[in-house]
């Protein structure tokens, strides 16, 4: 895979700010041809994005509340083929779960796994809880959740991938 050369990181970022602008107007933004442009943002969509997607303002269109959901799995403690297996299962539960939007591994505070979800309510957030704990029993051996309320609760700074084209 070819190394991303400054104009793809503008490119990426711009597309970050605003997916719906059109290669001419990106082009105008970064200074260069739309060619350049077109050519540039399809080898990024080949190798560097992952898709394209809105971000809705959650708690108006019926989840009331996110949950972040710290576990602690069996997952490190099988060797081999059994820890494929494992992983398989995991990745095949959670792929299922419409509400899930991230599930990712990694290590602290004593956990290895978080799983980012959205819920209509909390008796849906239950259902999920009990799903969960009922499907992959043999394979989680704790959980934590943190609960956001999407209606209700105080936005100190609102999820979008835009601030990462921001300057540090």
């Amino acid at each position: 895979m070819k190394e991303l050369k400054a104009i793809d990181y503008k490119l990426l970022f711009e597309i970050m700010k605003n997916s719906h602008r059109s290669d001419r107007q990106l082009a105008k933004a970064l200074g260069v041809s739309q060619p350049t442009v077109t050519r540039r943002r399809s080898m990024l969509e080949k190798n560097y994005i992952e898709g394209y997607t809105v971000i809705p303002k959650f708690g108006k269109i019926g989840f009331e509340m996110a949950s972040f959901t710290f576990l602690k799995s069996k997952l490190r403690q099988k060797n081999g083929d059994g820890e494929n297996e494992n992983l398989e299962k995991l990745k095949s539960w959670y792929k299922k779960q419409p509400n899930v939007v991230l599930v990712q591994d990694g290590r602290g505070m004593g956990w290895d796994i978080i799983c980012i979800s959205f819920h209509k309510n909390f008796s849906s957030y239950a259902d999920f809880m009990r799903k969960q704990e009922s499907d992959l029993s043999d394979l989680i051996i704790e959980s934590e959740t943190f609960h956001s309320d999407l209606n209700n609760g105080s936005s100190i700074k609102p999820f979008h991938l835009k601030y990462l084209s921001e300057p540090e």
